[in-house]
């Protein structure tokens, strides 16, 4: 095989695996980030909706206590802070109207007030509000739903806020990513392996055909291609392989033709040569 044949089908094996797993990669990038988006909205939805759940119910629970006056509240407020069961998995914060912490399941010492955008919301709009994003104070990422307190006179004295990292869940959906990647990386390269064995099929016979196409037309007729194959690239070889044998005949034809000529042209020459020497002799004699 020549430098030519090798580099026109290098070029059309480059096309194909680029055509076919360029594709495969792009839409399989694609499904990766669209399943990962799914599971981390799938966690972050029901890890939003359950804590919404718990601030509500315990809102409800409070409000027998919100009735009362305020000492009775805030010593409620803390009391069930303190006995709050899921202390090692959820922070349970109340928060007075002016955005100061009251109280934490966390202990008298849970640190600054907390400042995200939520707590002023659920003030403002008198309903639940969600926060997904950096605590101001730590930098970690967080979670954080707040509910309003509403005492009877339609007063808001404070928030009941559910707070916890989503450190966890971040991971969880990292290695969700990485799981799809895998699997992406195990399909491409089934698909490498079976485009590569593809083409491979395709172009040596191809190889092979141009090659002895090449021979064919630099003047050795009569070459034949040898392929196993009964598609397409067979009737190809089978058509090429039947011109040279067309081509071979002819050629044999012609010089047989030339051959033949050649005697019987020698012939009468020979006659016409041997008269004109004889009427030469006989002017010489004379």
């Amino acid at each position: 095989m020549n430098m030519k044949s090798m580099k026109k089908t290098g070029g059309l094996r480059k096309r194909w695996l680029l055509n076919t797993v360029g594709v495969v990669f792009a839409l399989g990038l694609v499904c990766v980030m669209a399943v990962t988006a799914s599971y981390a909205t799938y966690y972050y939805s029901n890890m939003q909706s359950d804590m919404e759940n718990r601030a509500k119910t315990t809102t409800d629970f409070f409000a027998d206590y919100i009735n009362q006056d305020y000492g009775d509240y805030y010593q409620s407020c803390i009391t069930y802070a303190q006995t709050f069961e899921d202390k090692g998995k959820i922070e349970l914060q109340f928060i007075n109207n002016q955005g100061s912490l009251v109280a934490s399941s966390y202990g008298p010492w849970a640190g600054p007030s907390p400042s995200t955008p939520e707590i002023w919301e659920a003030i403002s709009i008198r309903d639940k509000s969600s926060y997904i994003g950096r605590d101001p104070g730590t930098g970690e990422r967080i979670m954080a739903v707040s509910c309003p307190m509403i005492y009877s006179n339609g007063e808001v004295i404070g928030v009941l806020r559910y707070v916890t990292s989503v450190r966890l869940v971040d991971r969880q959906i990292v290695l969700m990513g990485l799981l799809c990647c895998f699997v992406l990386a195990v399909v491409l390269a089934v698909v490498l392996i079976s485009s590569s064995y593809c083409i491979r099929s395709i172009l040596n016979p191809v190889a092979e055909i141009t090659e002895k196409a090449q021979r064919i037309a630099s003047g050795s007729y009569g070459v034949q291609i040898q392929t196993p194959f009964k598609d397409e690239i067979g009737d190809l070889a089978d058509t090429i392989n039947e011109m040279s044998t067309k081509i071979a005949q002819n050629e044999k034809m012609q010089a047989e033709f030339i051959s033949q000529l050649s005697h019987e042209l020698r012939t009468p020459l020979t006659v016409i040569n041997g008269w004109s020497e004889t009427l030469l002799a006989g002017d010489d004699l004379n």
